[in-house]
């Protein structure tokens, strides 16, 4: 499955940098395909992605000169987890909160998770809620983010019919955002009646 992935990875990015732009005119895009083609086989012969270190991860985008760009997120959301990618998520949370830096870098993240669970892992599309609820609690993605990714579905990483089966998975966990934000206004309200 990770050879699979592999192989497949170096054209969804393409796709992916074409999709996003011409920023990418200095050659960069090939950046990223080494990166996600390093990535997957040093998850490869290490036994999975889980063992893979997220210094030496780090270090690899460092020299490569890509980790401070929002894309090398989004390649890193459809390489360093697998299934079990709901409890990965807090292992994997100190280095990219570091790497995601701006409102674009955890948008170009949610977008190269869309990636991983409606093209790499589609059986991960009924654990999107959870899978969201780690990003949040993690501090990798803003509730902001989150709820403008939720509120509209984008042909931008995927597909539109899959963008939309993604974001129907979410929408549990949206509602909860939701819900959470106007149980915090009516307890401020109650408390400044007091």
């Amino acid at each position: 499955a990770i050879k699979a992935r592999a192989r497949d990875l170096p054209d969804d990015l393409k796709r992916a940098l074409v999709i996003e732009g011409a920023e990418d005119e200095d050659g960069e895009g090939n950046s990223y395909d080494q990166f996600g083609k390093w990535v997957l086989s040093e998850g490869e012969e290490k036994g999975g992605v889980s063992k893979l270190d997220d210094v030496e991860i780090y270090l690899k985008a460092k020299e490569l000169g890509i980790e401070t760009k929002h894309k090398t997120v989004a390649v890193l959301a459809q390489t360093i987890f697998d299934e079990n990618i709901v409890k990965q998520v807090e292992a994997r949370s100190s280095m990219l909160k570091r790497m995601i830096s701006s409102e674009k870098h955890e948008k170009s993240f949610l977008g190269g998770f869309e990636r991983f669970v409606g093209m790499e892992k589609p059986e991960l599309i009924p654990q999107v809620s959870a899978i969201l609820l780690q990003f949040y609690q993690n501090d990798l993605v803003s509730e902001e983010t989150l709820k403008a990714w939720g509120s509209k579905a984008s042909k931008k990483y995927v597909d539109l019919a899959t963008s939309k089966k993604v974001r129907k998975s979410a929408e549990k966990f949206i509602e909860w955002l939701e819900t959470a934000e106007s149980d915090e206004d009516d307890e401020e309200e109650s408390s400044d009646e007091e």
